[in-house]
């Protein structure tokens, strides 16, 4: 459940994680922050431990007050003929405030249409690249 305002850019594998695979986006990456006042901020190497990568860093200074999530959950619920489908719930105070699927043609390389959320998408990447990493399927 990586941090709604968090935009992963690149694997982040010498971090020293307990368990990579079981992170929210399937592994670790670094990146920078999108909260409104924040846009590029490069968070630490401990910020990106402890918070953008897990969701729910309340400490966070730059998690806006007020805001539509605090963490985004992705599962893949089907691959079917050649479309990978990926469920994703942003939650807030732990509960649903929003959800949708997402379905990525893997011959085409490309998601059929994009979240309504346009901070939902980077994340979504991620968690298919990890998905597909893990499956043997990533070819460039």
């Amino acid at each position: 459940m990586p941090c709604p305002f968090f935009i992963p850019l690149e694997r982040f594998d010498d971090a020293g994680w307990a368990h990579p695979l079981r992170l929210p986006l399937g592994a670790g990456f670094r990146g920078s922050c999108c909260a409104p006042g924040a846009e590029g901020y490069q968070p630490t190497d401990e910020e990106l431990k402890s918070g953008c990568n897990l969701g729910y860093a309340r400490t966070c200074p730059r998690l806006p007050h007020d805001r539509d999530a605090d963490a985004v959950r992705f599962s893949v619920q089907r691959e079917r003929d050649g479309q990978i489908s990926i469920c994703y719930v942003s939650e807030l105070d732990y509960l649903p405030a929003e959800h949708g699927m997402l379905h990525y043609q893997v011959a085409e390389r490309r998601w059929v249409q994009p979240a309504r959320n346009v901070r939902i998408m980077p994340l979504a990447e991620c968690f298919l690249n990890s998905y597909l990493d893990r499956k043997g399927k990533n070819h460039g």
